[in-house]
């Protein structure tokens, strides 16, 4: 059972997509044959179409496969957001981040975890919410991009890992598309099962962008998005009963709601109010100087205190040179301010550089992304500079304005070796505010005719 690792209250986030989409079956356990599962719902206008399917040998994500997930999310948090999509830990330190005791059972069950995650892939159509670009997109990833150890054969406790999220994941971490997650309270919680159903209604209570009081779901629909193997109401609503006991029992339901008959029928979740939210002035601040929207809303969520996070913003405004990465080193201040005690703070009083930190710090920033870009480039073959360069101009908004005489210009000339792809990499970092049709435009100056 997890266990509760010390009297410290700890708070987390969990990304919004997996959560919602409830990825993972909240059973404890499935059939030896269960290889693979299909659900298409409304939401809307869309239909969403999710689809897993696990490689020959495995079985679905289930179980503790939630909390293996939830711990790694929140390291990648905890590491400040790593480029790479990398976590690097301990096989022990992955088991205490997960809330489970370091037993010779659990480092059995959490080896077997990673592989069902690596080995599982997903196909969502209409579904995933990119947050960069406020529209929902299809995606298709396997839970986990890759796993390795240092002692392979071993796989021991005191193997270091290191995890990839596929970009997917990561990229909407980075991007701010999460929500607050109590970890001793999730920890706490009885089972896998009652843990899936608080995390994916959690998730579901937090869609909008802001806590909702209540959450109204059709029984047959929660029962498919859970996993729970039966189409009669009355099954799925014992199979749902613990985890409404306890989730009341808790103070995180007020109540559950029962309206309708037979297959109609639908459940009302009033939650108990949210206690606290980051300080919105702040994450702004935090965020505007570099730092990711995921980041800085952990930080403010477990440390409420305004007075370091304000010194913390005046040291990092009169940091002498050139930041390097803005966000890193903002972090930095905020967790280790006595390795910053001979900066000199601005006067709290002086508007912090007004005219010129947002510049800087975007010029900066934009400097390092541009630098990380032709790094990557450079590594890769022209093949798959076209693929990696298609999906920047995506991104930027630009290959929607390109015509497929464009398009075909485009990869004709990047093959051919007839244009720098520094060139075309430095069009899409570089002002990223900039009119896309403008960028658009200049890609096709640079193409030859």
């Amino acid at each position: 059972m997890p266990t509760h690792l010390g009297d410290e209250r700890r708070n987390g986030h969990d990304e919004l997509n997996v959560a919602r989409l409830s990825l993972i079956s909240a059973q404890s356990r499935v059939p030896a044959g269960y290889t693979g599962w299909t659900r298409t719902y409304q939401t809307g206008e869309r239909t969403v179409t999710v689809t897993c399917t696990a490689l020959t040998g495995h079985v679905v994500p289930h179980g503790l496969d939630n909390d293996v997930m939830v711990a790694i999310i929140n390291l990648y948090l905890e590491d400040g957001c790593p480029e790479d999509g990398t976590v690097r830990v301990s096989l022990h330190r992955l088991l205490l981040a997960a809330g489970l005791h370091a037993s010779a059972h659990y480092y059995r069950e959490v080896r077997q975890s990673l592989r069902r995650l690596q080995s599982t892939s997903y196909q969502i159509t209409q579904g995933w919410w990119s947050q960069g670009r406020q529209r929902h997109l299809d995606a298709t990833f396997n839970y986990l991009w890759k796993v390795t150890a240092t002692r392979d054969e071993e796989y021991d406790a005191g193997s270091v890992l290191e995890i990839r999220l596929p970009d997917e994941i990561a990229l909407s971490i980075r991007d701010g598309y999460v929500k607050p997650l109590d970890l001793t309270l999730y920890r706490e919680l009885s089972s896998p099962p009652v843990r899936a159903v608080y995390r994916v209604l959690d998730a579901l209570r937090w869609d909008s962008g802001s806590a909702q009081d209540r959450v109204t779901l059709n029984l047959l629909e929660w029962g498919e998005r859970l996993s729970i193997y039966s189409t009669e109401p009355d099954k799925i609503r014992r199979v749902l009963q613990p985890a409404h006991d306890e989730l009341r029992e808790r103070g995180i339901l007020l109540d559950v709601e029962v309206t309708g008959r037979g297959k109609s029928q639908e459940l009302t979740y009033v939650f108990a109010p949210v206690e606290r939210l980051p300080d919105e002035e702040l994450l702004r601040a935090l965020t505007k100087r570099g730092m990711y929207p995921a980041v800085a809303g952990k930080y403010l969520t477990e440390h409420p205190d305004p007075v370091p996070v304000h010194l913390a913003l005046r040291r990092f405004d009169a940091y002498p040179g050139r930041k390097q990465n803005a966000g890193a080193l903002l972090r930095d201040m905020l967790v280790h301010p006595e390795r910053y005690a001979e900066v000199v703070p601005l006067p709290p009083e002086v508007e912090p550089r007004a005219a010129r930190p947002a510049t800087a710090v975007a010029d900066e920033a934009t400097d390092e992304v541009e630098s990380r870009q032709l790094q990557e480039f450079q590594a890769l073959s022209p093949e798959r500079q076209l693929t990696r360069l298609e999906r920047l101009l995506t991104f930027a908004k630009v290959m929607p304005l390109l015509s497929p005489t464009d398009r075909d210009r485009l990869r004709t000339a990047l093959l051919a070796g007839q244009v720098d792809v520094t060139d075309l990499v430095r069009l899409v970092t570089r002002e990223m505010g900039q009119d896309p049709a403008r960028k658009a435009d200049i890609l096709r100056n640079l193409l030859p005719e």
